[in-house]
């Protein structure tokens, strides 16, 4: 009997990637592990199991004063998922990615042998190229996160910006790009509108006590509230100004509208009735729409909808807007700075920047997440849209800048250009060093989509041109 590959038994629906690997194919291994085994208030870490959710540990960990230092806004990520694939925040400014938060795996070989890999041990080869690699070099049993001690709130400000440059500057300035010595805020973010309007948001931790102040609180996760990115826009006429935030709210801030996707299935689900009588059952559980997702409505997400999160350079971040609007037309535009260290050559599946890319005086550049989701705008217009030569293009420009994409969504490139955004020279050492090979799928093959991509990109343009 052949021998097949393994992979965890969790069902593809409760994953938030796009794509549906054919778990079929592999043999199925149970990895229930859904537990908070230890606070280590000394090393300033949080030990856990691979399947508690982002909803889960800041739950526990907010009250007690602290939260991970980088997370996601979606309460059904798992930090498992995050640290084999990755996450990145608004806090992603001061740390880096999620994988930078990672002291410690333990992980489960090829062979049946149970590893503990750090930076400095004798895994440390196995602890670098684990990020990014999708589940393809072990299965993960437990991790160590780096945690930071916080308030209770967020004091956000919310500064509206007209002009591309303008907006583009002022993130460059915040987030230290250009300056190491720069007074970075706790978190920083920006949400675009259009190619000439911006909000930048500023956060700090903050304390809230006196009863004048109380009053600027604002609980924006209720079931009735505006959608996080409504509220946002509406800064864009009313000018400069600020809130406190609870700092669970913020961090889920765009859970209840999974950023802005839920509009495309629920125009009205932000409408003041619709929120005041039912708000509360919102989001949907993307384990719900992926397990409801017919053979139609999977080619949909691609052929009709863009789902990129895309990772850049500061230094081509005007370039990016304008290539994201010529290809998909679609808005608001996600931007997180976030910094990618240079941990030398070979070090894991993302390259040490270019030299023109580095903060000047420190070992890493600073980088950014472009958010890129909704339904394109030749699609609205009913006008011809291929979407593989959008992706394509884009994918291109992406190799060319030195960025990459994040590998829960679509990939449309073959093989040969995967291998030329990612640096898999260590990925593919350690799978042969550690018996990955042959127990484990290969990382292409594991977030490659499911479907042929092209053939339904081919047919969606052709019914256009009958």
């Amino acid at each position: 009997q052949k021998r097949k590959p393994m992979c965890t038994s969790r069902p593809n629906w409760l994953s938030l990637s796009t794509t549906f690997f054919q778990k079929n194919q592999c043999e199925k291994i149970p990895v229930d592990l859904y537990n908070i085994l230890e606070l280590d208030e000394r090393r300033q870490v949080v030990r856990v199991e691979p399947m508690v959710s982002v909803g889960d540990i800041t739950r526990y960990l907010i009250p007690r004063g602290y939260t991970l230092s980088v997370t996601l806004e979606i309460a059904d990520a798992t930090c498992g998922g995050l640290g084999l694939g990755v996450g990145m925040t608004t806090y992603s400014h001061r740390v880096g990615f999620y994988q930078e938060a990672v002291e410690s795996w333990d992980v489960l070989l090829g062979d049946g042998s149970l590893v503990h890999a750090t930076k400095d041990n004798e895994y440390s080869d196995l602890y670098h190229a684990l990020p990014w690699s999708h589940g393809s070099l072990g299965l993960l049993v437990a991790m160590e996160l780096k945690i930071i001690p916080v308030k209770p709130y967020l004091k956000m400000q919310y500064i509206p910006v007209r002009g591309q440059k303008a907006y583009c500057d002022m993130m460059r300035d915040l987030s230290g790009a250009l300056d190491k010595t720069a007074k970075l805020p706790d978190y920083l973010e920006a949400t675009v509108f259009s190619k000439d309007e911006a909000v930048v948001m500023v956060g700090h931790f903050a304390d809230v006590t006196d009863p004048k102040e109380k009053a600027k609180i604002n609980h924006v996760a209720s079931w009735y509230k505006p959608w996080f990115y409504k509220h946002v826009e509406t800064f864009l006429k009313k000018g400069k100004d600020y809130e406190y935030i609870p700092l669970r709210e913020y961090l889920l801030r765009h859970n209840r509208a999974i950023f802005w996707v839920v509009e495309s299935m629920i125009p009205f689900g932000n409408n003041p009735i619709f929120r005041l009588l039912f708000g509360w059952l919102l989001p949907p559980k993307p384990a719900f729409l992926k397990f409801t997702t017919t053979p139609g409505v999977r080619a949909m997400t691609f052929a009709k909808q863009v789902f990129q999160d895309i990772v850049l350079p500061m230094t081509v971040l005007e370039k990016s807007i304008d290539r994201a609007e010529t290809l998909f037309d679609t808005y608001p535009i996600l931007i997180y700075p976030c910094r990618i260290y240079d941990h030398g050559p070979a070090m894991g599946q993302l390259r040490p920047p270019r030299s023109d890319q580095m903060c000047p005086g420190t070992n890493y550049g600073m980088f950014y997440d472009l958010g890129v989701y909704g339904v394109p705008g030749p699609v609205k217009r009913r006008e011809r849209y291929d979407p593989v030569h959008a992706m394509r293009s884009m994918e291109k420009f992406i190799r060319e800048v030195g960025g990459y994409s994040f590998l829960y969504a679509d990939i449309f490139m073959t093989r040969e250009e995967f291998d030329e955004m990612f640096d898999l020279t260590l990925y593919e050492k350690v799978r042969k060093k550690y018996h990955a090979e042959g127990a484990f799928p290969h990382l292409y093959d594991k977030v490659k989509p499911e479907v042929d991509v092209f053939a339904i990109g081919r047919q969606c343009a052709e019914e256009f041109d009958k």
